[in-house]
C-alpha cells in the first residue's frame, strides 16, 4: 500500500528514514534538474541535490503543510544552488551539454530525433543549443526565475513563495529575462526566416 505524502511527512517528523528514502525518490528528479539549471555542473547539481535533502530532512518541522509540499522543497533547492553558486570562487563559461537538453521540451526532443531529415536534426540541435546558450547567459536570478517557469511550469505566486519575494519582482525579472532571450535570439531567428 502507498504511503500518502501527508504520511510520509509526518513519519519523516518522527525520524523515518525510510519516509525521506520515499520522498528523495519521488522528487530526486526535480531537484536535479532544478540544481543542474542553476549551477550549469553535474557535479555540483548532485551536491547540492543531496544538501536539499539533508537540510529537508533536518528542517521538516519548519514544513508548515499550509503549502505544498513539493514548493517548499523547490524554495531549499534554489536557495541552496543560489547559495552554491555564490560560494564559488570562479566564474564559468557556460557550455551546451546533454544536461541542459533536458530543459527543453521533451515534445520538441522527440520530435527531432524521430525526424528523418538530417537538415531538420540539425536545425533543431542549433535551435537548442542557441536557446540554451542565451538562457545561460541571463543573470543567475533572472535564469532562476525563467527556469521554474518555462520548464518547471511553476506560477508566478509559487516562484514568488520559493525565491521568497513579491510576485511582482518575478514577473519583473521575468520580463526583463524574456525581452533580453529577445534580443540574443533576434539575428537567429532573422537568419532562419531569411529566404534562400
Amino acid at each position: 500500500m502507498e504511503r500518502t505524502e501527508a504520511l510520509l511527512i509526518a513519519e519523516l517528523r518522527e525520524g523515518d528514514e525510510t519516509a525521506l528514502a520515499v520522498l528523495v525518490e519521488k522528487y530526486q528528479h526535480i531537484v536535479y534538474r532544478l540544481a543542474m539549471q542553476i549551477t550549469q555542473n553535474h557535479a555540483d547539481a548532485d551536491d547540492v541535490m543531496q544538501e536539499t535533502f539533508i537540510k529537508a530532512y533536518r528542517s521538516i518541522h519548519t514544513f508548515r503543510q499550509d503549502a505544498a509540499f513539493e514548493t517548499w522543497l523547490y524554495r531549499i533547492a534554489v536557495n541552496e544552488a543560489l547559495n552554491f553558486v555564490k560560494r564559488r570562487d570562479r566564474r564559468r563559461e557556460y557550455a551546451f551539454d546533454a544536461s541542459a537538453e533536458t530543459a527543453m521540451d521533451a515534445v520538441e526532443r522527440h520530435r527531432a530525433e524521430e525526424a528523418s531529415d538530417p537538415h531538420v536534426q540539425a536545425e533543431k540541435a542549433e535551435l537548442r543549443q542557441r536557446v540554451t546558450e542565451a538562457v545561460n547567459s541571463l543573470s543567475l536570478k533572472h535564469r532562476t526565475v525563467v527556469h521554474l517557469h518555462e520548464f518547471e511550469g511553476l506560477t508566478h505566486a509559487e516562484i514568488a513563495a520559493i525565491l521568497n519575494c513579491s510576485e511582482g519582482t518575478v514577473r519583473s525579472r521575468l520580463h526583463y529575462a524574456r525581452k533580453k532571450l529577445r534580443t540574443l535570439l533576434k539575428p537567429y531567428v532573422d537568419a532562419c526566416a531569411e529566404p534562400e
